[in-house]
């Protein structure tokens, strides 16, 4: 049986329920993933799509599940302690997410030019408006916001389906180069409904969250990877290397992992 890594994020928990009937699956953050996929130490991770990007040439893109969106998702906002967005403002930025901010960067450099990421170590959305007016939260913190009256800017996902008319793809499945893919990821991309359906409650549970919020985070995903969004891949892989030395953390490679 194959081994599977997955993302210790919400988004990945219907994943998780199902792969374990075909693969040997674990969790964790993006950046284990990828440096235990180089060591050989899974079979196929899943890995954010930036560092899918940086590390192509070690990496083989396997036709697995995504974590993916077209439309308003809930789960990746731009936020505020109260003020209107302009340009040039400076958003402190969660330190779970490179392709979060990635799409933001995107969409600031048509709405809002000269605007600045600024890395920080923190997560929470208290310490990050404390740092900065404006911040980006993913996951959990995200859908959590809806709960109180933290002003929210916009939804990155929602705005790169209006700017660019594309899927936000935050995460891919990977292999090393040379490893053929498991027919089982095929299927597994192609996740039914119902099994999500069916597992809201326990998922519920075990984020404390109301299944209404999680319902309509769930229908705003999609696990696929289809041809046109393999041309999209392409196409933010062009931008990411036009703007990538404005934003990014440095580069994690199968040689600087192994030293």
């Amino acid at each position: 049986m194959n081994s599977l890594r997955l993302i210790n994020l919400i988004h990945s928990d219907p994943l998780d329920y199902i792969a374990t009937e075909k693969f040997e699956v674990s969790r964790s953050d993006t950046r284990s993933n990828l440096r235990d996929l180089l060591y050989g130490k899974v079979d196929y991770a899943m890995i954010s799509l930036i560092d899918y990007f940086k590390n192509r040439k070690s990496l083989v893109l396997v036709d697995g599940p995504t974590i993916s969106g077209k439309g308003k998702s809930d789960s990746n906002l731009l936020i505020s302690n109260g003020s209107d967005p302009f340009p040039g403002m400076r958003i402190a930025v969660t330190s779970e997410t490179e392709t979060t901010a990635f799409f933001l960067k995107l969409i600031l450099q048509r709405l809002y030019p000269e605007s600045e990421l600024i890395r920080s170590r923190n997560n929470s959305v208290g310490n990050l408006l404390k740092e900065e007016d404006f911040a980006l939260v993913i996951g959990n913190r995200a859908l959590d916001i809806y709960r109180t009256d933290t002003k929210i800017i916009f939804d990155i996902t929602h705005m790169i389906s209006k700017l660019f008319n594309m899927h936000s793809i935050y995460a891919v499945t990977v292999s090393l180069n040379g490893r053929e893919y498991d027919e089982n990821l095929v299927q597994l991309k192609n996740i039914p409904r119902w099994t999500i359906t069916r597992d809201l409650e326990r998922i519920s549970k075990e984020h404390s969250m109301d299944k209404s919020i999680l319902a309509e985070y769930y229908n705003s995903l999609t696990y696929d990877l289809n041809n046109l969004m393999k041309k999209e891949i392409l196409t933010f892989m062009k931008y990411y290397d036009e703007i990538s030395d404005d934003i990014f953390l440095e580069n994690i490679d199968e040689n600087s992992i192994r030293k």
